[in-house]
């Protein structure tokens, strides 16, 4: 069937931060070892704002750990988020030595942001840029390194043999390509990219989950999902444009159709989750301002803080209205953040031999609800975990092309529109699996997926690989169908 063959010694699913991350890291720790990036671009990291770290004098790692812990309602892997928060100061202190230069006061010390959940300011950050920074950073510095080589690849299946990882099946171009490597590190992202109202881009469709479900790898918390509370829905050139919720303590308010306040003066500023549900029960009660939302009003915050701390908002919103005392968007929660997901050890290993997964991919670290900033967290910290495992793993590489053309050739072939089963896919997440589920919405959102893959193999697509980005798309749906209490 004409597969080419590509061996190496670790196979990295994914090139955001999670992934660059563990390259950089094992070219340090275990230079001799050849890499291939399989990368389609489209990472939810470039969006990365800053991240947490207990920097505070008065803040501590065990304080994080508290917070950390009571935002995912004790769902949380005490040992995962043990890791993540102890992590986290030298995490940002490696951004500094890389040349991430965090913003800073006046006095000097750090220019930190109180994010939803936290009891300090913690979230430290290179202006609102501090991805997209790092990103161009360590993508430069690992063009440089011979042993790691970048291909525009999508990954559709991992093989296993002797009870180990052996390789893995992607498409280049249109052509398969059986990549034999003994090490594979997820770092693909979340699927929030296959619900029809959410704030990343369609190709963060959870391939991962389905890859790693697929090779026996078990999934945890798939129930959790994180709507971003403040999504922008009007204006409608800014549609799914996520508002960031820390200017909430600078001043700003939500505001219903009726005038009404969604988060009453003098209560405590929920979690995201609790501000999703906040927002979603005042559009139910009569609040809807147009578009299913609320209005984010900025009026409250100063302009010169505005400008200053939050440039790139200020830039893009800014024209909305022409006096600074109007300017408002509206707003409703869409989906974010999966926070559950492989289920890995603290070393980023999962249970099966030579899989090592990072960043988003991963589940137990946040547990029933996320704190603003830890998802910039847990992409260092496990990234390098999971680089750091990699270099240490030894296993001997096996050929796995035989097994590539066997899969290959019981995959069908026809005339059906993939676009058709995402596009439905969408529909049904965002009706049935978004902030408030029941039972049975739960029951129908079942039955529509169930259906949606009766089509798919009555009908399938032209081409071999959208018949299988399909079938991962509506196993990791499955997954993220179920009722969240």
């Amino acid at each position: 069937m004409g597969i080419s063959s590509v061996k190496s010694d670790v196979l990295i699913v994914g090139g955001g931060l999670s992934g660059l991350k563990a390259a950089l890291t094992i070219t340090e720790l275990a230079p001799e070892k050849k890499l291939v990036i399989a990368d389609l671009g489209g990472c939810a990291s470039t969006e990365v704002m800053g991240l947490c770290a207990p920097m505070d004098s008065k803040d501590s790692v065990d304080c994080f750990v508290e917070d950390t812990m009571r935002a995912g309602n004790g769902e949380n892997d005490p040992a995962l988020v043990r890791r993540l928060c102890s992590d986290a100061k030298d995490i940002a202190k490696s951004l500094e030595s890389d040349g991430i230069k965090f913003d800073r006061k006046c006095d000097g010390s750090y220019d930190m942001l109180r994010s939803l959940g936290s009891s300090f300011h913690r979230v430290v950050h290179y202006k609102t840029v501090t991805g997209k920074a790092a990103i161009e950073k360590y993508r430069t510095e690992l063009k440089k390194c011979p042993q790691v080589e970048f291909r525009k690849s999508r990954i559709v299946k991992l093989f296993v043999k002797g009870g180990r990882i052996a390789g893995a099946l992607g498409f280049e171009n249109g052509g398969a390509v059986a990549y034999s490597v003994p090490g594979v590190i997820l770092t693909t992202g979340g699927a929030a990219g296959l619900y029809g109202f959410s704030t990343w881009t369609k190709s963060l469709q959870g391939s991962g989950y389905a890859l790693a479900l697929d090779a026996g790898v078990e999934l945890t918390g798939m129930k959790r999902v994180q709507f971003e509370p403040c999504v922008t829905v009007y204006p409608e050139k800014f549609r799914g444009f996520p508002i960031i919720t820390t200017m909430l303590f600078e001043g700003a308010k939500l505001i219903d159709s009726r005038g009404r306040e969604v988060l009453k003066p003098g209560v405590s500023m929920p979690a995201k989750r609790g501000l999703a549900e906040l927002i979603t029960a005042a559009v139910a009660d009569g609040g809807d301002c147009g578009h299913g939302g609320v209005w984010f009003d900025f009026s409250g915050v100063e302009e010169s803080i505005f400008k200053s701390k939050y440039p790139e908002y200020y830039k893009k919103l800014r024209p909305v209205s022409a006096d600074y005392k109007n300017l408002r968007v509206e707003v409703k929660p869409a989906a974010h953040t999966t926070l559950g997901g492989i289920k890995i050890s603290s070393d980023a290993s999962t249970s099966l031999p030579g899989l090592f997964a990072a960043g988003e991919a991963c589940g137990g670290i946040h547990g029933r609800d996320r704190i603003g900033g830890n998802a910039g967290l847990e992409i260092f910290v496990f990234g390098r975990a999971a680089g750091i495992s990699a270099a240490a793993y030894k296993a001997s590489n096996q050929d796995i092309g035989a097994e590539c053309e066997t899969f290959l050739k019981n995959i069908p072939e026809g005339d059906g529109s993939a676009m058709a089963i995402l596009k439905g896919i969408g529909e049904l997440l965002d009706t049935y699996a978004g902030v408030h589920r029941s039972e049975a919405g739960i029951a129908k959102c079942a039955e529509g997926l169930k259906n949606l893959k009766i089509k798919l193999e009555n009908n399938p697509p032209a081409k071999k690989e959208d018949f299988l980005i399909c079938l991962n798309a509506l196993s990791t749906a499955e997954q993220l169908a179920q009722i969240a209490d």
